[in-house]
């Protein structure tokens, strides 16, 4: 199934999260992303447990923004995180071990 929506990452998200990968830790990435398709999701990891939904969270532990297509994009590994940083593409706030651990929460290919 291709990947070109929000919601058609997270059903991937969610398919793929290896709960192993995820043992230990808790804490919960916000999304933000505009442009076309975007919105704002909360991705909850708990010890091993992984969910998303619509909407906002205070503090969260991580809070990401992009548009919904460089957000994509990135998931899939067509973009590079840092080179996106350091354009303005991607921003990222919080706790930067769960950012670096974030898209290896889950199995590729």
């Amino acid at each position: 199934m291709p990947i070109e929506t929000i919601p058609d990452l997270l059903a991937a998200y969610e398919k793929n999260f290896v709960p192993e990968r995820a043992k230990g830790i808790n804490g919960t990435v916000q999304l933000r992303l505009s442009g076309e398709g975007g919105g704002n999701w909360v991705l909850t990891f708990a010890d091993g447990t992984f969910s998303t939904a619509e909407g906002t969270v205070e503090d969260p532990t991580v809070e990401a923004s992009a548009t919904a297509q460089d957000w994509i994009d990135l998931s899939l590994g067509k973009s590079n995180p840092m080179t996106m940083m350091m354009t303005g593409k991607l921003k990222v706030k919080g706790s930067i071990a769960l950012a670096t651990k974030f898209h290896g929460l889950f199995r590729t290919g």
